[in-house]
This record gives structure tokens, sequence and C-alpha cells, in this order.
């Protein structure tokens, strides 16, 4: 069996545990990590010729991945959507060192771009555990930070003039 069939499976287990066991962050990534996952399957040419030049494609999805986790980072009370961005941060950087040096052996750039796609997945799915870890103990888990309704927003208590 490919190793793309292994992660397909381990993100489908920890997708589906994230949106029925997780809060909002978990539910928002575990559908980005699939969303994104089947755009990568989808915006890679045929087998053959697979990562032996840049691929725009999985570039692009990995760029909106990241820009999304940063968001998710910047909005969440969570700590692991800051750790899950600066990982997609190094994936987007193998894509950048594959422009600027262009005779990197194909399995390299592969492994590269694939290199923090497991433990992503993984820390989604702590991520996850310790939602619920911390519902069972306090009763509650504040998904969002205080302020991140508010921002751009005024203050209903003051004067609009």
């Amino acid at each position: 069996m490919p190793r793309q069939d292994y992660f397909d499976i381990l993100i489908v287990i920890v997708s589906l545990f994230a949106l029925f066991r997780g809060g909002p962050p978990e539910r928002m990534c575990a559908i980005a990590f699939a969303v994104a996952d089947l755009l990568t399957i989808a915006a890679l040419p045929a087998q053959a010729l697979r990562w032996h030049h840049e691929e725009p494609g999985v570039l692009v999805v990995d760029m909106a991945l990241l820009a999304f986790l940063v968001w998710l980072s910047l909005r969440s009370s969570r700590w692991w959507p800051l750790v899950l961005a600066g990982m997609q941060l190094d994936t987007v950087v193998v894509h950048s060192v594959r422009l600027v040096a262009p005779d990197t052996l194909p399995i390299a750039y592969l492994n590269g771009t694939a290199l923090w796609s497991y433990p992503m997945v993984l820390l989604l799915a702590a991520g996850t555990w310790r939602h619920r870890c911390r519902l069972s103990a306090y009763g509650e888990d504040r998904a969002w930070k205080r302020d991140a309704a508010g921002i751009g927003k005024r203050d209903q208590n003051r004067s609009t003039i």
C-alpha cells in the first residue's frame, strides 16, 4: 500500500475524531486538512511526472493551508494551531528551495513537502484529546480569544460621535 493511502486513512480517522469530539478550532482544522489533502491529490500530475519539477498546484494548496493556520492561531485560544502553522511554513519553504535549487532530487522534494504531514495530523488528534480533557475537568473550554470576535468592531458602550 502506498504511503499516500496510509496518510489518507490517518487523516480520515483523525478528522472524524476532531469533527465529532473537538471544539470549533479542531473541527475547522479537520475540514481544512481534509480539503487540503484532496486538493493536493487533484493538483498532482501523472505519477511518472510527479516531483520532477516545481509543483505549483501543491504550492498554492500549501500556502492556502498556511494562511488558514496562521489565521486560526491568531483567533483561537489553543496553542497547537501556532505549532501547525510553523510546520506548514516549513513545508512552504521546501517549495522555495526547489525553485532556488532545481537540481534537487525528486524524492528529496517529495519527502521535504511530506515531512510534517503526519506530525501535523497527530498534533490535531492531540489537540482534540486535550480539548476533551479540559471539558471533563472544567466543564467548558473556550475556543476563541476574548477579543477575537471584536477585532475591528466598535465598542457598543462608546458613543459613535
